[in-house]
């Protein structure tokens, strides 16, 4: 791996007892998970860390819970473990403590990392009790590694070594194919509904790409700037001035279609950006508009993706999204998607052998864009430098 020598693979773990952090911050219904991908995701890092260590002891975050330090049953890792375990065919034991964490053999797993204080704040006595647990901690939860936190960050600095697991090299060879080395035409995707969260890495792209398609309610901020009536949809009214720097760059590309509402429950109609009604509520790009986006696909060497065209969710306005996707899977471009709406939406589809990589980050993946490393990363390379 070009940008970090300190990989897993590298590192001797005889009897050696290994600290994990994992992103194991999967959807749940009840006791059930909704999708598995990020514990499938994690099974190379973990299996070769249980062959090669004396101990495995696995840390993850689930939701948003408050730091308490009690459980809180709504986002215990309770099913969690249970279906690593199912995955693994071997138990993983989940504990309460830190102290009892520490004194385990064999895989177990603490609970949920949020419930303790210190964690957010990156706090120093939580890092170093979570440093006090192993020998070895191991950063494989990629989906975290621009946060700053006990368990990603601070937790490096008070331990013996610390390296990268497979998932986060896999992540960052796929990241610097885009931002190194990306084969011509580069296409770019951009949904969601905040261009807020993603303004920066706005910014970064048009520097990488040779266009950018913006969809979702972020279109509908840059067709507020352009002075376009769209109606009572979305948008970021704080950030017009900024939306309007951006839609100067020739690069970016806007729908001309769209779909909308009067209501959730009223009828669907495609319209032309400017024949929006007042009363008119944008939820989707247009066909017209996915057919004028196809000529970029088509052409495109690389695609990047991140975040829906709609508000997904509502499967009627789902179909800007998904046509995105089958105009991607029809491409012969290299396609990486990324964050968790985009993944879903994929899954959805049962299309997520259409792309070459997918990506298990969100904020992660579009910091990295922006700045070419990540704060965990970086801590964990120095740390191999001696710094």
């Amino acid at each position: 791996m070009s940008q970090i020598e300190n990989s897993v693979s590298s590192l001797d773990l005889t009897n050696k007892s290994v600290l994990l952090r994992v992103d194991f911050n999967v959807p749940l219904k009840g006791n059930e998970l909704l999708d598995d991908e990020r514990l499938v995701r994690a099974l190379p890092t973990i299996k070769f860390l249980a062959k090669k260590a004396r101990s495995l002891k696995i840390i993850s975050h689930l939701g948003r819970p408050e730091e308490t330090g009690l459980v809180q049953d709504k986002f215990s890792l309770k099913p969690v473990a249970k279906k690593l375990g199912e995955l693994l065919q071997k138990e993983v034991k989940l504990v309460n403590s830190i102290k009892e964490l520490k004194s385990l053999d064999n895989i177990s797993m603490l609970e949920n990392i949020r419930f303790y204080k210190g964690e957010k704040q990156n706090e120093e006595k939580l890092s170093k009790a979570l440093a006090d647990t192993a020998d070895v901690f191991v950063m494989d939860a990629f989906g975290t590694a621009h946060r700053k936190q006990a368990s990603t960050y601070g937790v490096t600095s008070f331990i013996k070594e610390a390296c990268v697991g497979f998932l986060v090299e896999e992540e960052l060879q796929a990241l610097k194919r885009i931002i190194d080395s990306p084969e011509k035409p580069l296409l770019g995707i951009i949904g969601g509904s905040k261009i807020s969260t993603k303004m920066k890495v706005l910014e970064s792209l048009t520097k990488h790409v040779d266009h950018l398609i913006i969809g979702g309610a972020l279109a509908n901020t840059c067709l507020k700037a352009l002075g376009k009536n769209i109606g009572k949809s979305l948008y970021e009214k704080d950030f017009i001035e900024l939306a309007k720097t951006i839609i100067k760059n020739k690069k970016i590309l806007l729908p001309s279609h769209v779909v909308v509402t009067k209501g959730r429950d009223s009828d669907l109609e495609e319209k032309h950006v400017d024949l929006v009604d007042d009363d008119d509520i944008i939820f989707d790009v247009g066909q017209t508009s996915i057919e004028d986006f196809s000529k970029y696909i088509n052409s495109a060497k690389t695609i990047i993706w991140n975040g829906p065209m709609g508000y997904f969710e509502e499967e009627r306005f789902a179909q800007g999204t998904a046509g995105i996707a089958v105009k991607i899977s029809e491409s012969k471009g290299y396609s990486i998607i990324g964050g968790g709406e985009t993944l879903a939406s994929f899954s959805n589809l049962n299309m997520m052998d259409c792309v070459d990589y997918a990506s298990t980050a969100g904020g992660a993946f579009l910091e990295y864009i922006e700045l070419g490393t990540l704060p965990c990363i970086e801590v964990i390379k120095n740390k191999k430098l001696g710094n």
